[in-house]
């Protein structure tokens, strides 16, 4: 910036010459000095108005108040530009969870009737930064037009892992919540155990050998629901895993269950699934399937491979897999693991 400042006071000596009068007299010189401060503060104008240590304006799409949408946010935020922490987010399919305020970052998956979604925020408080990104995929209805004959589960090699993964040999343990149905927790603990032990029909003694090199621990029951909302949303984690039933009857209707991973780095530090109660029939496995009911065991199977850092597998070419984002209404298949299941899950854990 120019500097206006005038020139201290006191005296001057005043050089003459020939041939020239004297110098601008002093009330001159304070009258042009004036005139130039009074020019700098018409061009300094607003900007001298503005108080130290003010910000500007946050972006449009930072919305104060309300749920904030993926679609219209850039994919990498800064914290110093829109503080997103404890603010609701949706992504595809409707999925939504609140960013972490605990330094942790969140993985959403939700399982639907025609499909299923993702959505992960990473929160790097060190970079100031949170990276946001989702995806979506829909069940075509029908035969389409390039069909692809699904492979063979027991050959088709294909898995997906997420960014996070509980370290090697470690024990989950968790917490089964009823959610007022008055069911035992049989059904969500065989799906558990289905994924932990590696549970096949692809061999004769219906397990993948060698297990992966990971653990779970039944804890007993809890009060306290898992930490989603009614609107099948990720909520704030409260350090317990917890999977069971929960009426979200604010979720899309589509909605069959939806699981949410939180983790530090690379390190998954807690994980709730959730089954909806709210306009679903669920079939035990037991005696003919109710028309229009999902098999409980199938579902949560697929839950618990979230719950281990698995991710959806897309194309209808593997649709016979476990991790394969749809299930159909008495279909419990998914109870299973295919080979690309149980090869994600060495990957990521080893063997035992």
């Amino acid at each position: 910036m120019d500097d206006f400042s005038p020139a201290p006071f006191g005296r001057r000596a005043t050089r003459t010459g020939r041939g020239r009068g004297r110098g601008p007299s002093a009330a001159a010189r304070r009258a042009r000095i004036a005139g130039a401060l009074s020019v700098a503060a018409v061009v300094a104008g607003p900007a001298a108005a503005v108080p130290a240590g003010a910000t500007t304006a946050p972006p449009a799409w930072c919305a104060e108040r309300g749920p904030l949408t993926v679609r219209t946010m850039p994919n990498t935020i800064d914290i110093a530009e829109c503080d997103l922490r404890g603010r609701v987010v949706t992504g595809a399919g409707g999925l939504t969870a609140t960013v972490p305020r605990d330094g942790t970052s969140v993985l959403a998956h939700s399982m639907r009737t025609d499909g299923a979604a993702e959505l992960r925020i990473e929160v790097d408080d060190r970079d100031r930064q949170i990276v946001i990104s989702t995806r979506g995929v829909r069940t075509p209805e029908g035969r389409p037009s390039e069909f692809q004959a699904p492979q063979d589960a027991c050959r088709d090699g294909r898995y997906r892992a997420q960014p996070s993964k509980w370290p090697k040999g470690s024990t989950v343990a968790w917490r089964y919540h009823p959610g007022g149905t008055g069911r035992s927790n049989a059904t969500i603990a065989e799906g558990v155990s289905n994924v932990f032990d590696a549970y096949t029909d692809c061999r004769s003694d219906r397990q993948f050998n060698p297990l992966p090199n990971v653990y779970q621990r039944y804890a007993g029951s809890s009060t306290r629901p898992p930490n989603l909302t009614d609107a099948a949303a990720c909520g704030r984690r409260d350090g317990v895993n917890t999977f069971g039933w929960l009426a979200m009857g604010a979720a899309e209707g589509n909605v069959l269950a939806a699981t949410c991973s939180w983790s530090v780095g690379p390190t998954t530090v807690e994980t709730d699934m959730a089954l909806q109660t709210r306009g679903r029939d669920w079939w035990s496995g037991g005696g003919t399937c109710p028309r229009g009911a999902y098999a409980t065991t199938a579902v949560a199977t697929h839950e618990a491979g979230h719950v281990l850092g698995l991710s959806h597998v897309e194309g209808l070419g593997h649709s016979n897999l476990t991790m394969a984002p749809s299930v159909g209404p008495c279909d419990n298949g998914p109870s299973t693991l295919g080979k690309g299941d149980y090869d994600g899950l060495i990957a990521l854990y080893g063997a035992r």
